[in-house]
């Protein structure tokens, strides 16, 4: 960064800590996606990662601001911000900041994610971070619940294994009647065949 650009950058990374309302950092978010839109459209790759980061910045700042809009309904001082005390609930509050429910529920996940792993993110040169990504990448892996046909699965295997699998078939099968026996010998080739399709996946 040229020395110019630099104390920009520092001055609205500052003006997004300085912030005390909603309002204030989702100026500063407007500010840096219209310049993230022109540096995009210039193909001025390192302005436009300049602003994104900006960007960024002020809605992790608004998702902390509009988190803490559930702890007060005070708001500032009147003498400072009347109109917005006027206001009570976190909704009224959020739509007098121009702010929309999905995008106060994104920039809160985003305020949730650990300053170690948002810093992370910023500072890999590799891909332009996004707000989705960062809050994807945080997020706990979704462990998939067993469907109730693969738990029987293993409960028979299990069974097989404890129950046969260190016994003759000829000494299983010898007390089947016929009948038995010719479902056995008709089945047992088409689970077999089955279950040797497991070792592919």
């Amino acid at each position: 960064m040229t020395a110019a650009v630099l104390a920009k950058y520092d001055a609205m990374c500052h003006a997004i800590d300085a912030a005390f309302r909603v309002d204030e950092a989702k100026d500063i978010r407007d500010k840096a996606v219209a310049l993230e839109t022109y540096a995009r459209q210039a193909h001025n790759v390192e302005a436009e990662r300049q602003a994104c980061e900006i960007r960024l910045r002020a809605e992790r700042k608004a998702g902390e601001l509009s988190r803490d809009l559930e702890k007060s309904k005070g708001g500032r001082p009147p003498e400072t911000r009347a109109t917005m005390d006027r206001v009570s609930t976190k909704a009224e509050q959020l739509l007098a900041a121009g702010v929309t429910p999905r995008q106060a529920k994104q920039w809160e996940k985003l305020a949730a994610v650990p300053d170690e792993q948002f810093e992370t993110a910023l500072a890999d040169r590799t891909q332009m971070p996004t707000t989705a990504g960062i809050i994807r990448a945080a997020e706990e892996p979704k462990v998939q619940p067993v469907a109730s046909e693969a738990l029987w699965l293993w409960g028979r295997l299990r069974d097989f294994e404890r129950d046969l699998l260190g016994k003759a078939p000829s000494d299983v099968l010898e007390t089947l009647t016929p009948e038995m026996k010719d479902d056995v010998h008709a089945l047992a080739p088409r689970v077999a065949a089955w279950l040797k399709r497991i070792g592919e996946h």
